[in-house]
């Protein structure tokens, strides 16, 4: 698994390449930690356009980091997910919890409101 950080202003664009699996999602957990600052709304899209798989813990994964970013008032939003991980989301209801957008074009217009 590569990961990939860019700031598209306010917003960190967390690209992924690769299976979310065994071990992987921990290093992505502490990469994304360090964008976290005190007393500052985070804001991250995660691309998951080029990941073909991920497995439960890196969803319980997700769902800890979102949960610790809405709480400091910011949002966590996922873009470019295939049609597996996305019925997977359906499946969990994830897609109930996560914003989910096609594109990351659609995901940064969605920070502009």
């Amino acid at each position: 698994m590569k990961l990939k950080f860019s700031n598209k202003g306010e917003v960190v664009v967390v690209q992924i390449e690769g299976a979310l699996k065994s071990g992987g999602e921990h290093q992505l957990a502490e990469k994304m930690e360090q964008y976290i600052k005190p007393n500052i709304a985070p804001k991250f899209i995660i691309d998951m356009k080029k990941v073909p798989f991920v497995n439960s813990q890196a969803l319980g994964l997700f769902l800890h980091i979102y949960k610790h970013v809405d709480y400091l008032k910011g949002r966590m939003v996922f873009c470019g997910l295939n049609s597996d991980i996305e019925s997977l989301m359906n499946l969990t209801q994830l897609s109930n919890v996560f914003e989910i957008y096609k594109t990351l074009d659609e995901a940064l217009e969605s920070f502009e409101d």
